[in-house]
């Protein structure tokens, strides 16, 4: 509770202080999380990685920025057709999908010179990281899912850095390549490869416990305000 306090003061900081004293960004890419230490003895395996960040000059300091940036990556899913009891006439059958994700919630402080075509930066990154076992059940035929399932949640506090290089086409568009670094506490979360789905569509998994260390590489595009 501690680590998500610290997060949010941080981000209730910089969210309150800042003030636009030059140009913005908001950006986003999609790439690789590679998990490191810990983390990848217990995965295995890269994961798809997604990513967006938002930043702005700090009142007089342009070059200084503060601002957000956000992650999404796949750990794993997986899909089993289940018998199904619901109101809808000829229908009893349905899929049972289960999804491993991570989210990333970080509030980062950016250094990065303003005005310039190629523009490097680099950025300090703190916050906490989500890992979540999810189950839901849809059928064809029926609009949205018939039910969702909340199986297995932790979060793990998280410090980092970020570096990347923006080149800037006109005054709006820019394209980007970025890497992140994660330095994240312990989690438990569903072991990707162990998850089950039985006929009765009942799932199980067995949970390991890790510190939870990532790169991520990504490139993207993204807009100046």
């Amino acid at each position: 509770m501690r680590s998500i306090a610290l997060s949010f003061v941080l981000f209730t900081t910089v969210a309150t202080h800042a003030q636009l004293g030059g140009r913005g960004s908001l950006g986003g890419g999609i790439g690789l999380s590679i998990p490191t230490g810990e983390f990848r003895d217990a995965l295995g395996k890269n994961l798809f990685h997604v990513n967006a960040h938002m930043a702005y000059p700090l009142g007089r300091l342009p070059f200084l920025q503060g601002g957000l940036a956000f992650g999404y990556s796949v750990m794993g899913d997986n899909d089993r057709t289940v018998p199904v009891t619901t109101q809808y006439l000829g229908i009893n059958e349905g899929t049972l999908t289960t999804r491993n994700k991570v989210f990333g919630y970080h509030a980062l402080l950016r250094i990065s010179p303003l005005g310039v075509r190629i523009r490097p930066y680099a950025d300090g990154l703190v916050g906490f990281r989500q890992f979540r076992t999810t189950s839901k059940v849809t059928a064809d035929g029926v609009e949205g899912s018939l039910s969702k399932e909340a199986n297995q949640s932790d979060l793990a506090f998280s410090v980092g850095w970020a570096a990347g290089v923006m080149v800037t086409f006109g005054k709006l568009l820019y394209v980007e390549a970025r890497v992140e670094r994660f330095n994240s506490g312990e989690a438990t979360y569903a072991d990707p490869e162990s998850v089950t789905i039985s006929d009765q569509g009942n799932v199980g998994f067995s949970r390991l416990t890790s510190r939870t260390d990532v790169t991520n590489v990504t490139a993207g595009i993204g807009l100046l305000f």
